[in-house]
Parts: structure tokens; sequence; C-alpha cells
């Protein structure tokens, strides 16, 4: 089946390439751009995790084949939908050497969910997808879908293929497109996965035998919702570019809410049975969204970019959202010809069944439904019909009970009145599979992670498993052809991020190359147990800080990292260092040293243990600011956490490079060039009391002034000063230094990120700012002072927003970070807000203009 099928009906379709300016990204497999189809178009590859060129294996074949079905160009082996559209290409499954099916973290996808948006996509397709409890995504990859919503980019992702009633992330996320596979006549494919959340933000797209490209220049035709998202894709696109060629500002979000209002869904009750259930939100009808964005200028919207009706629906959707994610059962796809699951709507599949080979007969005409002049065939999608739908009074037939009523009445424009005969594209004969395809060699780097298990994270959604994808033919270029223009994107991606430091050795031989060479651990001798030595515990991070302490130069042997939880994000490595530095002086002569040592035992009499580390610590060599920073943290994150040394997070200021780093796990994480700048490590015991230390000097300053303000004596001051000093003494102090940890937690763990984004970025730098200084904590927590009413309460950290900022240098990308506090005493008290403004065009974010304080929230 030919993917423009899906522009059938329209007059002037062929017209309808797209436009430069509107911009698709492509999150998939590497992508053979040498392939004849993508001869003249604009495509980047953005660096990812996956650095490798296609080859011959499934992800590849996935990856191009998808990309085809948008980026063909006309009159090649495979015509896409959008050919004049800019294409962003990120690489996120990597082949697997077994040529099976390649899963990845949800981490992976989040981060090039948010390279795309600061790359300026307007659309994302994401044709794959994780099987989780009520669909929902972890952490990160939640936050990165919304910031494509914030940011009005529409995300497109597969619905899944294990033909039954479960959800996948990201695809049941409501800001999500979802889209399901049906055939030529528009019937969903019994391998599609179905679901409530798929009711409100879900459509049927053509998704069966669609003939795109093959590495080595050759053609597959594949099943499944992997290649029905692309067609929803397209068609999102063209409506962008439509609403630019109109001097319209580009709206993704409306025009997918076009797409999904316009849908083709025929009358079926009872609304939640599986038969039902099974069409999801109904059938795309290209030409009906264009009539919607064309005489509407996309619908009406309420918060967020929604409807109102939809806020409320999809409320309900989302508290059925589970936290832990499940493991999705391996999807991938096969040729047409090796399908040969048998037809049936109402029965489940197994997830390795694929769609019937065989193209179902037309549906029946039904009410709302035009019946087609002629049969589908199996390079055609339904014809739609007239655009809108008559109103329910002129239709024939009773409406199912439970259906929504009718859209109101839209005229639609005459240039997009439906033909007799959908045009059918037919694939040049010429290219075709080449009868023994050039032999690739395996990439040795793309080993199965060892921490991933094969059955968990993100896989293509294609039908049929086991790496047998599709005719594969070879070619000869090892990396496929640069593209056309270069890409029109700063190389310089910017990191602030926010974490702990942990360590890594990637190899058995580097592990074992510092247990050799870390000294051996000295035991005195204890009650039963005699002195003696053992073998260092190279993860014991006192005795690796103490090994680096005097070896400084083993320091850029480690793999450090930056951990959020248990999870490597990031590699870090440090910039070329202009200067050393120690952590004390160190002894600099032999003459000079006996009089310093002389010094340092007589400040030290009494306390040997003291001494023993004072004479230590001056011994050690230089070594750069940065490593210095991540060995001391390293100790400080394994103190108590009441210990005045204590670390509890790590700012982290740098620049992402091309380059990345596999673990001893497995793991496969980008490699962060760490500057020193803005470099900062949280003692937290010693923040939560400086805070508390001002919060009590405060009051107490103020109860002397009111005895002062009264014309009382010293006496009397000095007694209402005891009096505030006693009461932080007690509970009231408790509580206090409680509120500040709550607070510095929320922070970090409610809005933690990658510090990728510059919204990100803005956010990180804000809340480095509290830890570093604590005065706006502090303002913070005492806010009751600046409302009516009492101002004993404290006050607590409600929300935090970052908007772009209308107050902005020339050439700079400024941001807005309000935090929100509250009286969670009082809630009919008006909430006090801050407001920072953030430059985060450089490494280090700077702030413009001091913190604004207004009352009420943004």
């Amino acid at each position: 089946m030919d993917i423009r099928s899906v522009m059938g009906g329209m007059v002037g379709e062929q017209e309808l390439l797209g436009s430069l300016e509107v911009r698709v990204a492509v999150l998939d497999g590497p992508v053979d751009l040498a392939h004849p189809c993508f001869a003249g178009s604009n495509l980047t590859r953005m660096p990812t995790l996956v650095s490798g060129p296609a080859g011959p294996g499934p992800m590849s074949l996935h990856g191009t084949h998808v990309t085809s079905l948008l980026f063909g160009q006309p009159g090649s082996p495979v015509s896409g939908l959008v050919p004049r559209c800019t294409g962003l290409l990120f690489p996120v499954f990597r082949e697997s050497p077994d040529g099976g099916v390649t899963r990845v973290p949800q981490l992976d996808l989040a981060r090039a969910v948010e390279q795309a948006v600061e790359a300026g996509a307007h659309v994302i397709n994401i044709s794959g997808g994780e099987r989780t409890p009520g669909g929902a995504p972890d952490s990160m990859l939640e936050r990165a879908l919304r910031l494509c919503e914030q940011n009005g980019v529409l995300v497109v992702a597969a619905v899944g293929n294990d033909g039954c009633d479960c959800l996948q992330a990201p695809a049941a996320t409501p800001s999500v497109l979802a889209v399901g596979a049906a055939d030529a006549a528009g019937t969903p494919l019994d391998i599609n996965n179905w679901g409530a959340a798929y009711r409100l933000n879900g459509i049927l797209a053509p998704g069966q035998d669609i003939q795109g490209a093959a590495p080595g220049g050759s053609l597959a035709s594949l099943t499944g919702s992997s290649f029905a998202a692309p067609a929803v894709t397209g068609v999102v696109a063209l409506l962008v570019a439509r609403q630019l060629a109109e001097g319209r500002k580009a709206d993704p979000l409306a025009a997918g809410r076009a797409v999904r209002e316009s849908a083709i869904r025929p009358p079926c009750g009872p609304d939640d049975s599986p038969e039902c259930r099974r069409l999801l939100g109904g059938r795309l009808n290209a030409a009906g969204a264009f009539a919607l964005v064309n005489e509407m200028g996309g619908p009406a919207t309420g918060p967020h970019g929604t409807t109102h009706t939809e806020e409320k629906e999809r409320a309900i959707v989302m508290d059925t959202h589970a936290v832990n994610a499940q493991a999705e059962e391996p999807s991938e796809a096969v040729p047409a010809a090796m399908s040969q699951a048998p037809a049936g709507a109402g029965t489940s599949a197994p997830a390795t069944q694929t769609a019937p080979s065989q193209v179902a007969p037309a549906q029946a005409p039904v009410p709302g439904e035009a019946p087609a002049p002629v049969p589908p065939s199996a390079d055609s999608w339904p014809a739609p019909p007239p655009w809108p739908p008559a109103p329910p009074a002129m239709q024939p037939g009773v409406q199912a009970a439970g259906q929504p009523a009718a859209p109101p009445v839209y005229a639609a424009p005459p240039a997009y009145a439906a033909p007799a005969t959908p045009p059918v594209y037919a694939a040049p004969p010429a290219y075709t599979a080449p009868a023994t395809p050039v032999a690739y060699a395996a990439p040795v780097a793309y080993t199965a992670p060892a921490a991933y298990p094969a059955n968990t994270g993100v896989c293509p959604s294609c039908a049929g498993c086991g790496g047998t994808c599709g005719a594969a033919g070879g070619h000869p270029s090892a990396g496929g052809t640069a593209p056309p223009t270069p890409a029109p994107f700063p190389g310089k991606q910017l990191i602030y991020a926010i974490g702990t430091i942990g360590f890594d050795f990637q190899t058995e031989a580097r592990r074992d190359s510092f247990r050799q060479q870390m000294p051996n651990i000295f035991f005195p001798a204890e009650p039963g147990h005699p002195e003696h030595e053992d073998q260092p515990n190279i993860y014991d991070p006192r005795q690796l800080h103490a090994y680096l302490s005097k070896n400084p130069w083993a320091s850029d042997k480690l793999t450090w990292t930056l951990n959020a939880d248990a999870t490597p994000l990031y590699a870090l490595e440090a910039e070329m260092p202009v200067g050393m530095d120690w952590t004390r002086p160190i002894i600099d002569t032999p003459k000079a040293s006996a009089q310093r040592v002389h010094d340092i035992a007589a400040g030290a009499a009494g306390d040997p243990k003291q001494l023993t580390e004072l004479l230590e610590t001056l011994s050690y060599p230089p070594v750069s600011f940065v490593y210095r920073t991540f060995r001391d943290a390293l100790l400080g994150q394994a103190k108590d956490k009441e210990d005045i040394d204590f670390v509890s997070r790590v700012s982290i200021p740098g620049v992402l490079t091309d380059r990345t780093v596999r673990l001893f796990s497995g793991q496969v994480v980008p490699v962060v060039e760490v500057k020193s700048r803005g470099l900062f490590t949280w003692n937290e015991t010693r923040l939560v009391n400086a805070v508390f230390e001002a919060v009590v000097t405060i009051k107490v300053n103020q109860a002397r002034k009111e005895a002062a303000d009264a014309g009382k004596d010293e006496n009397a001051q000095d007694a209402a000063e005891a009096k505030v000093r006693q009461e932080f003494a007690g509970d009231k102090g408790k509580f206090l230094r409680n509120t500040v940890r709550a607070l510095l937690d929320k922070i970090y763990w409610k809005f933690r990120n990658l510090g990728q984004s510059s919204g990100d970025r803005a956010l990180n730098a804000a809340g480095t700012n509290a830890f570093l200084v604590g005065a706006e904590i502090q303002d913070g927590i005492l806010s009751a002072e600046h409302v009516p009413g009492k101002n004993n309460n404290f006050y607590s950290l409600d929300t935090v927003s970052v908007s772009t900022s209308p107050f902005c240098r020339p050439g700079s990308v400024c941001h807005d970070v309000t935090l929100t506090f509250f009286d969670p005493e009082n809630d009919q008290r008006a909430p006090v807000s801050y407001l920072f403004t953030f430059d985060v065009s450089d490494d280090l974010p700077v702030s413009l203009a001091p913190v604004h304080t207004f009352i009420g929230s943004v």
C-alpha cells in the first residue's frame, strides 16, 4: 500500500508536499541516507547515543522504512508524505549482533525528545514504545513530553502491536497523538493495542503492507502501527505547512486536534466493548482535518492548548496511570508475505501474531459514512465521506448509545471534494530488492546492555519479532550520504544538570588495575582480632578518595558519572585545566618542612588523629579543580546526613559532546565536558544550619525592635531575644529545620531533569542559587510577612514554573523561573511568588536582575 493514499480524495494533493520551514523529527533506528528515495531531501542526522551507520539489521530497516514514508522524494522508489519538509533524524534504536529487537531505556528516548525540541522540531514521530501499567512513562520521559506540550510541539507515537487491551508509553500520554494500524478498508488490525486512553487521543491510519525503503536501495512492505504513525505525522506536518502558507503561526497542537476531531468513527455500541475500543478515536480523514484547520484556524482551546472537555477526560485517564514500568513483549516488523494471522475483529491476537496478508472486504455503509464508489484496493485508503458529515437529523439510522454528538457543520472548501477514484501510487518496478544483498559486519560496539534485560525498554512498534524485519538488501556505502545542506542548528549543546557523583571502571581490566594499584588497608588489633592487612575495596568511596588524593593522575582513568538516583545520566570528564589546585598548602622544601611540621605539631598537640590527617593532607599533589570536586563530593556523599560535610547534590555545568561511553553495566551514556565555573557541591547540613540561623536572627531582631519601639529597656529587649531563641530551641526550631530539608528535597525530586533544555538549565540555576545562598529559601519561608495576617506561620514551597522571559539581551536565551510559596496552615491566605530571570546562553547560567517578589501565583 502506498502511504500517499491517505491524501486520496483531495484535489491538488500532489502539490501538498510540505515546506522547508516545517521540521519533522524522527526518533527511530539508523537511516540509510544513500537510498535513492532520499536524493534531494533535506535530512540531518542529529548526534545521539547511537553513532553507528545504518546496516542491514532490523533497526536500520525500521528507521529507513519509517523515514522514507515521510521524506521519500517524488518520482523516486518511495513517495513520502512530506518530501519538502526538513527532517531531523535522531537514531535511538541500535542494532543488536544477534539480529533481534533492540530495547532502550525510556531515559534515552527522553534525551532525544528534548534534543528535538531544542532543535526546533514542530512534530516528533516515535514509531515505538514500552508497555507499562496504565501507559505511564517514567519521570524523565514524562517531563520531556510535558516540555513538548509547553513548547507547542506535537508528539505522534505508535500504540503497539500486542493485540491486547493494554497501553504503552509514550502513546498513552494525553498530550501525545497515538496511532494504530488499519487495513486498506480502514478496519483495525487484530494486532493493534487498544485501551481507554486511546479512545481520547488515538486514531487509526493505514498500517498493513506499507511499501517503503529498505537499506541497500531496496524496498519492503511492512505491517504494524510503526508504519501507521508516519501517515498521521505527515498529515500534521502538511497542516502546519498550510498554516504557515496562509500567514498564520505554526501550531502543531492545533493541527493534531484537527486530525483527532475530524476522524471518522462509525457508530458502535456499547462503547466500552473490545470491538468498539479497537476503533480508537476513529479513522484518519486528511480532507476533514484540512477543512477544520482552514475554517476554524484550529479548534478552540482551553488551558495548555486542549479543549476544556479534553482536560476533564484526560484527568480521569491520568488517574489510572501507574508509576512502575512493565516490560513490553517484542513487536518487530516482518514482510507482508510472511503475515499469517487469522482475521477476526473481536479476538485478541498473541504478541507475535502478524496482520492478515489478505485485504479485508470493505465495510458496509454506516451512518455518517458515504460508501466509496469502488471497493478499496491494497494500494488505497478509503476515500473520506463528504466533509462535514450530515447533521444527525439527516443521517440514516439511529446513533449508537454512548456515541458523542455529531460535530458542528463546517463547509468544506471545494478544492477538497473526494474524487470518484483515489489515485494509486505504484512503486517503480526498477527498484526491487537485489538478489544477493551485500554483507555487513555487525558493529562490535552494539552489544546488548547487561543492565537492561531484553524484556524491558522502548522498542519499535511493528508486527512480529525476531529480527526478520523484511527484505534487506545491501549497499556498498558504510554510512550513507551527507545531507545536502549544513545542519542549521548550533553544534554546542550546553548542560547544567543536578545530581550525585558516581564512578565506573568500564572494563574488568581497568577495575583490576585499580585493585592492584591501591594500597592494602591496615586494620589495628581489636579484642579477638589481631592486627592485619586486607586487599582494598575499590568501591569504597573513602578508600578511593584517599588513593586519588595521593595519586591524582589516576583521576581521569576513572569514568566519572552524574547520577539521578542510581541511574547514570552522563559520563563526566574535566575541561583542560588552566591551573592546578591543592586542598591545603603543601610542604615546599626539606628545609622548610621541619619548621612547618613543628608548627603543625604545636597547633595539634594532644590530638594525634588531627595531626596525622593534617600531615597526610599537606603532602597531597596538585589536581585539577574539577577532579578534586568529584573526589571530594564522592567522599561527602558517603558521610552521614547530619555530618557537617555531607554532600547531597552536585551541579554540573558543561558541554554535551558527540561521544558516548559504555559503562561496565553495558549502559551507554553521553559524555559531558565539565566546566569549572558553576561546579558546586551542596553541603545540605551547612545550608540548613545557615538558613535556620538566618531565620532566627531575623526573628530576634524583630523581637528586639518591637521591644525598643515599645520603650522597653535593654534588659527587656534581651528577655525578648531569649524568648525567641528558646522557642526555636524546641519544636519550632525542629519544624523549621524539617521545613528547609523538605523544601530542598522537593526542589530536587519533583523537578529533577536532564539539564539539557534551556528551560531546565534555568530551573537548575534557580535551584543552585537557592542551595548556595539560601536567601531565597529564607525569604520564601518568611513570606507571611508580605501578606496581611499573622506573620508567625512558615510558608512552604508550592509550585515552580519556567517560562520564556520577555526581558532578554540580544543573542541570549532567557527564562523566568517562578517559585511560589503558600501557607499550609491557611489555604485562604494569598501565596507569594519569587521570580528569577536567567540567561542560559553560556555554560554558566547567570541571573539578569534582582529577585522580584509579588503576591499571588503565576
